[in-house]
Order: structure tokens, then C-alpha cells, then sequence
């Protein structure tokens, strides 16, 4: 066995007391964490590899899980700052969007990976990104997408979501696996859905849904009316859309599966009671919601049902970076009412150990058994700081190195 031992001016273990170790560090095979500790106290013979980053902090390789690959093509073609406005432009523009799109996903695999992220739970709608993201070094699960309104086209929609279903599992190894994603409420059928989650149930898969991202998704739930009345005309030529499910019937969907509610910004106390009741997380995505939506999650609400605080990116479509680091700043802004040094520990637990719990790969957390995947951050003067966290969230912004699977990774040949 290869033993290899790091250490840096800071650990931060995200464990269950968030220990922080000054002049930490970890001992590592290729697969797992041997020991965290003193990093003088932790050095032995015959280690194959001995590296102290000075200045820095290691801590688990961030999680970002829920980003759109497919999508990384948009700078400045979508319109925010309403969401009904932003989807009539994904509708105009998603042909032109998805032209190489190839090109734009092996970016925007680059980019996350610069940003510490070492495991992603990504959400593939045209299956475009399984190649690309089944040869890289992260830490994946692919979750395949359905959606589909339009009866004549349903056995299309079965045929090709299960190849993609297949192709992905085909793909499954160690660091590779699938899953399902419902797209939503809105835009998906309750005959495809519960083909979806019968699947799903099948195979024991996660699933992934948007839920009650937008006013205009409660009202047309709700009210049978508003926004998507119209989207449904404009788009598909349905005069008489009208929604498949209303919140409740759409929860129940979900009852036998373990599942992520992305977004979930209109929930009302019922609609937390019956989430809080099934086998389910929730993933707050600020920038996005900031920028479809101008509202953030809920964070009070979801401390009060006792959900853990999930961040991820969304994808390019929503927002300006697929960075965690802007994202975790996002968050540090965003919730003003919060003691700011609390908060900043929150907001690393929300892209390390609570996602890690849901995605599956035994890592988000520095202690012995756990995964040898690691981010290491280079910030000026860290070990002089009584506020570790929230120097992290402030200045860091690109790894040093990442190791993932005990190996350092070469991201710019990923």
C-alpha cells in the first residue's frame, strides 16, 4: 500500500465537531484516509509522498451537486430577472445553445474542477455530457433527465431517455453512477413520471426534481393559470394545457424513492411538512435563484423541518460561473440576518459533508475510512486568523491542488 502524507497551515474536517487543525495533516492511501492529525506527528518511513502547503487550507474536495454541463454555452443570451422571461429564452435560443456544446462542457469541466469541486451530481437532459464526464476525474452521478408534455411523442421520449438511462449505467464504476432527474411539475406528464420513478425504484436509483422554483410554476399548480397558460400556447400549440399534478400529488410521486428537491422557494408550511416527511434533501442554488427569481431559499424554514443547508451552481443557464467559491460567497451575502462566522461554517458544510450524505461517495468529510479527496486553497496569511471559515469563503478561489482518490489531479489535461 501507498502511503502519502500532506499537510497545510490549516485542516478544516468538516466532521461532526468541525474540528480545525493547525499544522495539519493527512495520511492517505489511493482510496482512503488513513489518519488526520498534527502533521510532524503523522510523518513515518517509507512514505511514498511528503508535501506541506504553507499558507493553505485542505479541506474535502467540494461537492457541487446539482449543475447542468449541457448548458455551459450561455454567457449573455438568456434574459434574467424573471423567470417566465428567462424560460421564453431558453425556448428561443436552446437549438443554438446546444451547438458545441461538446466544446463548452469539457470547459466547464475544467472550471469546476479549479474551483475544489471533486464530486458533482449532474443533471444530463440530452445525454451529452456522459462521455465527457465518465472519462473525467470526478466524482459523478448522472442524472439522467426526463421531460415531455405532448402525448404523440411520449414513446419517443420513453426510448430515448431509457438508452440514455442504459448507456450511463453501462458507465457505472467506482467513481461513476446513475441516476434519474424528473425535470418538473411543469413540464413533465404524470405517464412519464411514474414510468421514470418505476424505473428508479427498479434500479434503486436517486432522483433529482425542480420544485417550485418560480411564482409562475405555484400559480399554474395552484390556479390552473398565469404564465405557463400562455407558454403552453405560444410553444406547443396547446390551447388546452392544463397541469398534470397539483403540489400534493406530485410529492406522492416520491414517496418510495430517495430524491432532491431543487430550488423549492414557495413552499408553504404543508408543502415543508410533506417534503420533510419523505426519504429527501433539498439543494439551494443563490446566484440562480437570485437571478430567475430575485428570492432565496428559505434557510430559517428549512432549519425548522431540520433539512441541512445544500448548495450547488445550477448550471451556465442560471448564472455567471460554475464556481462553488462565487457561490458560497453568494450565500455569505445573501443571508444578512445570519451571525456571519456561523454562517460561513454553514455554508462549507453545504458544499462538503451534508451533499456528501445524499451523493453517496463516502467523502465530504476528513477522518479515517473516508475518501482521500481533498481541495487545497492557498490563502495569504490564513494562519494569522481567528475567522478560518469565513476567510476560506472570502479568498479562496481557484485550488493549489486537488486530490481526488489520492491522486493530485492535472487539471488543465483533464
Amino acid at each position: 500500500m501507498k502511503v502519502k502524507l500532506i499537510g497545510a497551515s490549516i485542516i478544516i474536517t468538516c466532521d461532526e465537531n468541525f474540528k480545525i487543525i493547525k499544522d495539519g495533516g493527512v495520511l492517505f492511501c489511493d482510496k482512503n484516509i488513513i489518519k488526520v492529525g498534527k502533521f510532524d506527528e503523522l510523518k513515518q518511513d517509507d512514505l511514498q509522498e511528503v508535501r506541506f502547503y504553507q499558507s493553505c487550507v485542505i479541506m474535502p474536495a467540494l461537492i457541487n451537486s446539482h449543475i447542468h454541463f449541457e448548458f455551459s454555452k450561455n454567457y449573455s443570451t438568456l434574459h434574467y430577472g424573471n423567470f417566465g422571461k428567462w424560460l421564453d429564452s431558453i425556448m428561443q435560443n436552446r437549438d443554438m445553445l446546444m451547438q458545441d456544446a461538446e466544446i463548452y462542457i469539457k470547459t466547464a469541466i475544467k472550471e469546476t474542477l479549479k474551483s475544489g469541486v471533486g464530486c458533482v451530481g449532474a443533471i444530463s437532459s440530452n445525454g451529452l455530457d456522459i462521455d465527457f464526464l465518465s472519462k473525467s476525474t470526478l466524482k459523478v452521478v448522472l442524472f439522467n433527465e426526463i421531460m415531455g408534455t405532448n402525448k404523440d411523442f411520449f414513446n419517443i421520449v420513453k426510448d430515448n431517455f431509457k438508452a440514455r438511462l442504459e448507456k450511463s449505467k453501462l458507465l457505472e464504476d467506482s467513481r461513476f453512477r446513475a441516476a434519474i432527474a424528473l425535470h418538473s411539475p411543469y413540464s413533465l406528464d404524470i405517464e412519464l413520471a411514474k414510468y421514470a420513478i418505476d424505473l428508479a425504484k427498479d434500479y434503486k436509483m436517486l432522483v433529482s426534481t425542480h420544485f417550485l422554483e418560480s411564482k409562475e410554476e405555484l400559480t399554474w399548480l395552484e390556479n390552473n393559470n398565469g404564465y405557463f397558460r400562455d407558454f403552453f400556447k405560444y410553444f406547443f400549440k396547446n390551447q388546452n394545457a392544463k397541469p398534470c399534478y397539483s403540489k400534493e400529488s406530485f410529492l406522492e410521486l416520491f414517496k418510495e424513492c430517495q430524491s432532491l428537491f431543487v430550488h423549492c422557494l414557495h413552499l408553504d408550511n404543508n408543502t415543508w411538512d410533506k417534503i420533510s416527511k419523505l426519504n429527501a434533501s433539498i439543494v439551494s442554488a443563490p446566484r440562480s435563484n437570485r437571478l430567475l427569481n430575485n428570492k432565496y431559499f428559505d434557510l430559517t424554514k428549512a432549519n425548522e423541518y431540520n433539512f441541512p443547508f445544500i448548495i450547488a451552481t445550477d448550471g451556465r443557464s442560471s448564472n455567471n460561473s460554475l464556481n462553488m467559491l462565487d457561490e458560497a460567497r453568494c450565500a455569505l451575502f445573501a443571508y444578512k440576518d445570519y451571525e456571519i462566522n456561523n454562517l460561513a461554517k454553514e455554508i462549507i458544510l453545504a458544499m462538503t459533508k451534508n451533499p456528501a450524505k445524499v451523493l453517496g461517495f463516502n467523502n465530504g468529510i476528513l477522518e479515517s475510512n473516508k475518501a482521500s479527496d481533498f481541495a487545497v486553497f492557498y490563502i495569504k496569511d490564513i494562519e494569522m486568523t481567528t475567522q478560518i471559515e469565513l476567510n476560506v469563503i472570502l479568498h479562496a478561489n481557484e485550488v493549489q491542488d486537488l486530490y481526488i482518490n489520492g491522486k493530485r489531479i492535472d487539471i488543465e489535461n483533464n
